[in-house]
């Protein structure tokens, strides 16, 4: 068998093709959405998939109604100088109110987020309601 490397797969072993998708999709507005369904760790994750921005977003939401004396904690996080220098390349999926699949059974999930370098499989829309 030979080993046989994919001449277009970026070092991290990231899919070229999901990042131009995500690219295109997130440089016409922070308020685009992208219906995607991922294999991540043998796991399928399917939703809506939205800019950093709105994530962080519905995720200091989801933290005020938890608690409220730690409301605002996530927009006090500023990425540093190696997530600057990175900013080409996205390195997580951000996905609002996803379904994970796993083992047959269902999960209904947050706001979620998936490091792109892990995707094994991906498809551009939702996993079907059953």
């Amino acid at each position: 068998m030979d080993d046989v490397k994919d001449n277009e797969s970026p070092e991290d072993g990231t899919d070229p093709r999901l990042l131009l998708l995500l690219d295109s999709v997130f440089g016409t507005g922070p308020d685009a959405t992208l219906e995607l369904t991922v294999v991540v760790d043998g796991a399928v994750i399917s939703g809506s998939v939205v800019s950093e921005h709105a994530w962080t977003q519905r995720q200091n939401d989801q933290v005020r109604i938890g608690s409220w004396a730690i409301a605002g904690i996530l927009e006090s996080w500023e990425p540093g100088a190696d997530a600057a220098s990175t900013a080409d390349q996205p390195r997580y999926i951000h996905f609002l109110g996803p379904v994970l699949l796993s083992g047959g059974v269902r999960v209904a999930l947050q706001a979620t987020r998936v490091d792109i370098r892990k995707v094994a499989a991906w498809s551009i829309g939702r996993m079907p309601e059953d």
